[in-house]
């Protein structure tokens, strides 16, 4: 089993500068808690600090370990070094769990969606950010309820698709109800820093969806003008005098290819009509579709098209071999090639 060394978080230079020494002090000191088995004065391995390079004498210290080479300085008639000490720790820890909860809401917020202008979380994210239960987020939610200020549906949660999702404001409230009713002291405090931290980060998640969305967009306007607003399956083509609704299609699904959303060559201009009618012969606009599944729907459907199957081709060979993201997409593959295979 590895070694848990999550405790062990303070690195040699950190504590130097907390202590206001020279790194060469702290290494003096160090080796005088070294030198002598039998005096008072023990930093012990595995719980004051852990060896990163042990011939180099590397090390990173605990707080136990920063608090013990404290307390020896504040033996010497080191003035105040006690209450730095403990300053530096509490922003050290600070920092530590906002990194964590940094972390918790990238690995949590694959659902984040919009509806009616506002972003939502599903239930189950917003339970793992917040590291607590359904029991414990419906007794809240019930709690803000019954308050003067109520949490309003469409606005601070909603039921998508039958599952319940909050908005950021929702979530928001959640993290602070919590944060003042949880019972242990450490998860009170877990909620509120999410409630101040996690704001900022969903924030800057927000802002780079919405980036994203705009790069889509612009790739898929640039894709019309090349294909000059004309289908490349039928040749229908938009004029001012005769109006063709046109689409943009992600030959790779924008979802399940995530990487090639924003790349030209995995766009084709098709009419609306014709890009609804692929994606109803796919199952929905939620499958993962890959180009082969868009010449196979074209031979079977729109077999004169000579020209647009040897543009298809053409254009796989330029986009060649690809792999859709996660397991659900390719579960989802291998059912599309079954079934039409059968």
């Amino acid at each position: 089993m590895a070694k848990d060394t999550s405790k062990f978080t303070i690195r040699v230079d950190q504590l130097a500068e907390a202590l206001e020494i020279s790194l060469d002090r702290l290494v003096e000191i160090i080796d005088f808690f070294d030198s002598d088995p039998d005096d008072e004065w023990q930093l012990k391995e595995n719980d004051h600090f852990i060896f990163l390079n042990k011939k180099q004498n590397e090390r990173i210290f605990s707080q136990i370990g920063a608090f013990a080479i404290a307390k020896y300085m504040d033996s010497q008639d080191t003035p105040s070094i006690w209450e730095r000490i403990r300053e530096f720790l509490t922003r050290h820890k600070e920092k530590l769990r906002q990194a964590f909860i940094n972390r918790k809401i990238h690995e949590n917020c694959s659902s984040l969606t919009v509806r009616n202008n506002r972003h939502f979380l599903s239930k189950k994210d917003v339970v793992n950010i917040l590291c607590t239960s359904y029991p414990r987020i419906n007794q809240a939610f019930d709690a803000i309820r019954r308050s003067d200020r109520p949490l309003i549906i469409g606005e601070d949660f909603d039921d998508i698709d039958g599952v319940r999702y909050y908005s950021l404001n929702g979530f928001s409230r959640l993290s602070r109800e919590l944060a003042t009713t949880l019972t242990m002291k450490d998860r009170r405090e877990w909620c509120d820093a999410v409630e101040v931290v996690g704001k900022k980060t969903l924030r800057r998640i927000v802002d780079e969806l919405e980036g994203r969305k705009q790069a889509i967009q612009r790739v898929k306007d640039r894709a019309k003008t090349r294909d000059k607003s004309t289908c490349q399956i039928t040749g229908r083509k938009h004029t001012p005098h005769k109006k063709v609704r046109l689409a943009a299609h992600h030959m790779f699904s924008e979802s399940h290819y995530p990487h090639l959303a924003t790349s030209i060559d995995n766009l084709i201009t098709m009419d609306e009509d014709i890009h609804q009618e692929f994606h109803s012969w796919m199952g929905n606009t939620k499958v993962a579709c890959t180009i082969d599944h868009l010449i196979t729907f074209v031979c079977e459907r729109y077999p004169e098209c000579d020209e647009a199957i040897d543009k298809l081709y053409a254009a796989k060979k330029i986009l060649g071999h690809q792999t859709p993201k996660g397991s659900e997409g390719q579960a989802q593959l291998k059912g599309k090639a079954d079934d039409q295979a059968a």
